[in-house]
């Protein structure tokens, strides 16, 4: 299973880790909707197109590799463009922090954090996709569960 792992309390940073195979690591900007994925075959950056608007996107040497749409600014949903099919990332529950993601009807992975206040999460997206995507559909998660963090902050 992969695991995104932070590399300490205060840190935004995460390991990615499989098998305790260290794989990578990841990014997230503090500020924006902005992160950079640091692999074996490269980097990868993840940013939001516009300011307030536009989709989510995962790029390689100026080159898109997946997309998704964020439907309501209100919900915890997004639209994921991955293989020419059109998945559908969600929360479980409005209470819970845990994301399903489905191809249509289909559960065909999760992305939930090891405990209610711990970060170090497990992600468990198909295993035959390559990293930079699993770890984009992580990202999604990772927007919202910052998202809620400031909303029950203020």
């Amino acid at each position: 299973m992969l695991e995104a792992i932070p590399t300490g309390i205060f840190s935004n940073r995460f390991l990615l880790q499989q098998e305790e195979q260290l794989l990578g690591e990841f990014d997230p900007s503090i500020w924006r909707d902005k992160a950079r994925l640091e692999l074996e075959d490269g980097t990868y950056e993840l940013y939001r197109e516009g300011q307030f608007r536009g989709d989510f996107v995962i790029e390689r040497n100026g080159k898109i590799v997946a997309r998704a749409t964020k439907p309501s600014a209100f919900r915890g949903i997004f639209t994921v463009e991955l293989f020419d099919r059109h998945l559908i990332l969600r929360k479980r529950s409005v209470w819970g922090r845990d994301f399903i993601l489905f191809d249509g009807e289909k559960e065909i992975g999760t992305i939930r954090p090891r405990g209610f206040f711990r970060r170090r999460t497990n992600i468990e997206l198909p295993g035959e996709w390559p990293l930079p995507l699993r770890i984009f559909v992580f990202w999604l998660a990772f927007l919202i569960w910052k998202r809620d963090n400031a909303a029950a902050a203020s």
